[in-house]
């Protein structure tokens, strides 16, 4: 297992402006060079410890902007035409040092809550879900194919 930056994965630091009265988070605008289009924006809550992995999408960029908490962000590069096939990308992300994350299709990813608070993350999705046509594979979270163990 290999671990860098995988190939066409973005991570955007993000602009965070605390004043007296809280702070403003500015995640994505429709003029950013890396804006890839909108289908879907929802909000998840993970638990702290929790793990949820193994997604992975063939016409959908996901973006992942953690709101609130800290998260480990593992990516695992399996597109067979990439230069980092096999790659293993971990992130860590919290409210001191905000990112939004563009997961490129093909990418398997999972993530969980580091410490003793839920993560909340603000998904920005490139099409909206649909359950009829998911656009997403899955795997368990300790899938042997996947060089990674959430335990380590």
């Amino acid at each position: 297992m290999s671990q860098g930056q995988i190939h066409d994965v973005l991570v955007v630091p993000l602009k965070k402006v605390v004043n007296e009265r809280g702070h403003l988070l500015e995640v994505q605008r429709n003029d950013d060079c890396h804006f890839p289009g909108f289908g879907q924006v929802y909000l998840t809550a993970t638990k702290p410890g929790v793990v949820k992995a193994w997604y992975r999408h063939h016409r959908q960029i996901d973006q992942i902007a953690l709101a609130e908490g800290t998260l480990q962000l593992v990516l695992y590069d399996a597109r067979d035409a990439s230069p980092t096939c096999g790659m293993v990308q971990e992130i860590l992300i919290d409210d001191n040092q905000p990112a939004l994350v563009q997961i490129p299709t093909g990418i398997w990813h999972g993530f969980r809550a580091v410490g003793n608070e839920p993560a909340l993350l603000l998904h920005l999705n490139t099409i909206p879900y649909s359950f009829e046509d998911t656009d997403e594979d899955r795997l368990p979270s300790a899938a042997p194919e996947i060089p990674f163990r959430w335990d380590a």
